[in-house]
């Protein structure tokens, strides 16, 4: 199945302007975190994704959330900048998706077109896919204390619009509009028979797609979602005629035919929650083990807020198809957990990202700066970030084309590569001195993460103390450190000119030096090329005690034992291939040479593994190699096999 790697909108709610926003690195079809606050058009993507999937079975194919102009269209959903455009000049809002088999869809006034085939991608798309944000979760809360809850209108809405029978064409919750149709109509060739046979139908339909909701959601919950020491919980959903055994208070759940004149009432989905009290018991008569089971009635007057949302999701995510490979299908999530605390949100966070990542393509939309950014750690942990497109969204006021003059706000997205978060909001609101000091307090903190001491502080000559560097000194030393750990420093040499330019400027409050977004946007793009290289480093355990393994021109194998004197050993990633870091100082007391053991007469300190390495090379008239991890055994076993 396809997979979405662009999306353009243009003129479609919060977009009065063509946005763009990519979804691929490198061709590749990614996961998306987008971070906004309420109003800066994350929604509205959101939203987009869902109207352009969701048109395939309207019929006029979503052509009406484009046309303010027509009489009585009420339900139109274009940006209310452009609508006089497109009466007095023919502006034609849209949609556009870009697949990874090359397709490239239009979603316009005129329904949906491609250029490069048919929907049948689109269609894919719309059954595999699944769209979940707050107000799905709202109505599970929605029941009164005195009502049982009913999920009818959550799964008319939000789940049948996405599921097609087996041996059907249409989405259930298209059957079930057409029949509903044959009775708004009176249409003289439908027959009561027809009629009540559709319901039939539509009803073992219904039934048979929730006994697998049943099979799956009290599992998910107890795995996944229940809090610690809580008992496990059995989550039915309940579906039958009302003489059915199952359902014990005889409500009326199966959808009635009651004539083809007659208007019918809606169906009713009950939701049944059993705790499981004790250990299990015997059934002598029925020659079983049962466990005790305490029904919970009216949920929603027993469980908070949290509970039901984890219920909620749990009957959500039990539709998901995780057995499948993934294939471009996804799941789209629009803040569905502002009612959750953060313990309760970690569970979820990784429910998604440990079991259904590797199933579907994730995008994810919130307005909570401390959730984003807990997500971006987890995803960071499972070193999973190439895997991710992440940034943020922001109303944008000011034309930079027209001298900084105010205009129609539009969403700008800055990719989380491109500067960290709290610099992102300062940044959009053009706050350029503001986001320069942090900035610079960026570039000194990423400094001091990576430099060696020897590299942060040196002797004053004069008093013969040990001083701090300064920043100046420090980007001074940067051609140096790259050097040693065999950076590209060309990508980092205009950082002591930016320093100079702009972070000296905030630093002492110069207001007559104006400060510009492409200015800062250089300097974020240098420090993130920094702040990489300090993500990407990691540090192995080890028994300080190594030795570097060596072969003599004439074959005889030689150890050099040194020792760091520390349990960690600092590993780089430079293009792609871990390295040892320079900066780790060594001790060698003893050698081994053909088995025999030589002891030093003094131990020899070396500045690094590295010079080490070199000097004994040298001695023994060895070529050398580029990677110390392919030589160093930690206790008879290779570095390269620790990472």
């Amino acid at each position: 199945m396809a997979a979405i790697t662009k999306l353009e909108i243009d003129g479609f709610k919060a977009f009065p302007t063509s946005f763009s926003l990519d979804f691929s690195r490198n061709g590749v079809a990614c996961n998306l975190l987008v971070y906004g606050e309420n109003g800066s058009g994350k929604s509205s993507i959101y939203y987009a994704l869902h109207a352009f999937l969701q048109s395939v079975f309207k019929s006029d194919e979503g052509a009406k959330y484009f046309r303010p102009d027509d009489t009585g269209n009420d339900e139109y959903l274009v940006n209310i900048h452009r609508i006089g455009d497109i009466v007095r000049h023919g502006y034609s809002p849209s949609i556009i998706l870009h697949l990874d088999n090359g397709k490239v869809l239009t979603f316009n006034r005129n329904g949906i077109s491609s250029s490069t085939g048919n929907k049948f991608d689109l269609t894919q798309l719309n059954r595999s896919s699944a769209f979940i944000n707050h107000s799905y979760i709202s109505r599970f809360h929605s029941a009164r204390n005195s009502e049982t809850i009913d999920l009818w209108p959550i799964f008319y809405k939000d789940i049948l619009p996405f599921f097609i029978p087996s041996g059907e064409t249409d989405y259930l919750s298209q059957i079930y509009d057409n029949i509903n149709q044959y009775v708004i109509d009176k249409k003289p060739r439908v027959t009561n028979r027809y009629v009540k046979d559709s319901v039939d139908n539509f009803n073992k339909s219904l039934k048979n797609f929730i006994e697998e909701i049943n099979q799956k959601v009290s599992s998910i919950y107890n795995t996944y979602f229940k809090e610690e020491g809580e008992k496990d919980l059995v989550i039915k959903l309940l579906y039958t005629e009302e003489s059915d055994s199952e359902n014990k208070y005889q409500e009326r759940c199966y959808w009635r035919f009651l004539g083809i004149k007659k208007p019918f009432p809606a169906p009713h989905i009950g939701l049944y929650i059993y705790e499981i009290k004790g250990k299990c018991k015997w059934k002598r008569e029925r020659r079983r083990r049962r466990k005790k089971e305490v029904e919970i009635n009216k949920p929603q007057t027993y469980f908070n807020e949290a509970k039901l949302t984890a219920i909620a999701l749990s009957i959500r995510f039990a539709l998901l198809n995780l057995n499948k490979p993934a294939d471009g299908r996804f799941l789209a999530l629009d803040d569905m957990l502002i009612s959750l605390d953060m313990s309760n949100r970690m569970k979820v966070i990784n429910f998604l990202l440990d079991v259904v990542a590797d199933k579907y393509r994730i995008y994810l939309f919130t307005h909570d700066r401390l959730f984003y950014s807990t997500i971006k750690k987890r995803i960071a942990i499972n070193k999973t970030k190439n895997d991710w497109i992440m940034g943020g969204l922001y109303m944008h006021d000011i034309d930079e084309n027209d001298e900084y003059k105010p205009c129609t706000p539009f969403p700008i997205f800055i990719k989380d590569k491109d500067m960290p978060l709290e610099m992102m909001e300062f940044y959009a609101k053009h706050d350029y001195p503001a986001c320069g000091q942090k900035l610079r307090k960026w570039c000194e903190e990423l400094l001091d993460k990576l430099y060696p001491d020897t590299l942060k502080k040196y002797m004053d000559p004069a008093t013969g103390s040990t001083v701090t560097s300064s920043l100046n000194d420090r980007i001074n030393c940067l051609e140096v450190f790259c050097e040693k750990e065999s950076i590209d420093f060309s990508e980092f040499k205009d950082l002591k000119i930016y320093k100079d330019n702009i972070l000296n400027t905030v630093a002492h409050y110069d207001t007559e030096s104006p400060i510009y977004r492409m200015e800062i946007l250089k300097i974020m793009k240098v420090l993130n090329k920094l702040n990489d290289i300090f993500e990407n480093r990691k540090e192995i355990r080890v028994n300080h005690a190594m030795g570097i393994e060596l072969t003599k021109p004439d074959g005889t194998p030689v150890t050099i034992c040194f020792d760091i004197k520390k349990d960690k050993l600092p590993i780089l990633n430079v293009g792609g291939a871990n390295r040892v870091s320079f900066f780790v100082k060594c001790y060698v007391k003893k050698i081994i040479e053909a088995g025999s053991s030589i002891e030093l007469p003094e131990e020899y300190v070396f500045d690094s593994i590295y010079t080490a390495y070199d000097n004994y090379c040298e001695e023994y008239g060895i070529p050398h190699t580029d990677n110390l991890l392919d030589i160093i055994k930690d206790h008879g076993e290779f570095l390269k096999n620790k990472l």
